[in-house]
């Protein structure tokens, strides 16, 4: 793809060097973590948090007899929570929940309330319905590397761009029955 340094004094820039980057590395994604990690809820107050837990990362490639490390530092994430809702489209890359905090206040947390699909209200309109979900995360990225020929470092936003997601994932609804009170609709 380049010629060789020695060939007619040609250096390559550190713009090429990205480019030429971008298309050879394989780029991870981000990191995608979601609490709870199997089901997600439809009740009111109980959010799916998600968190990109890898924002920066490093690639070495040789270039004309050089290696050359790029960093990647994540800049945008594009959160598809999969039920047709807006996406969100932040900057920060959320905080992996822990004991203590308040999942539906704490402004580290990215959260999302799923609602019932089909109109479901309540068990009394029967059995919770068959549902999945899948929460897509679309990162992207931006590349630094300083050239190893002329010691410029430079920046390209929006270099590469990765995408994961959780795989599919149960929805369903947390049901609390106070005993005195369902023994009482019960007739007993």
């Amino acid at each position: 793809m380049f010629p060789k340094t020695g060939d007619s004094g040609w250096t390559p820039t550190t713009r090429e060097i990205l480019y030429y980057a971008a298309t050879t590395i394989h780029a991870d994604g981000a990191g995608l973590h979601k609490r709870p990690a199997r089901t997600s809820y439809t009740n009111k107050y109980v959010p799916t948090l998600v968190a990109a837990t890898h924002p920066t990362q490093t690639h070495t490639i040789n270039l004309l007899g050089h290696d050359i490390t790029i960093t990647l530092t994540a800049t945008n994430y594009e959160w598809d929570w999969g039920d047709g809702t807006p996406h969100t489209i932040t900057a920060y890359q959320g905080t992996v929940f822990e004991k203590g905090m308040d999942p539906n206040k704490d402004p580290r947390l990215i959260r999302h309330y799923y609602t019932p699909p089909n109109g479901w209200r309540s068990r009394f309109d029967g059995p919770y319905p068959d549902a999945t979900r899948t929460i897509t995360l679309t990162t992207t990225w931006s590349g630094t590397a300083t050239n190893p020929f002329t010691g410029e470092t430079q920046t390209i936003n929006g270099l590469v761009t990765t995408t994961e997601t959780t795989g599919p994932f149960r929805l369903s609804h947390l049901i609390v029955s106070n005993t005195d009170t369902w023994e009482e609709k019960q007739g007993h």
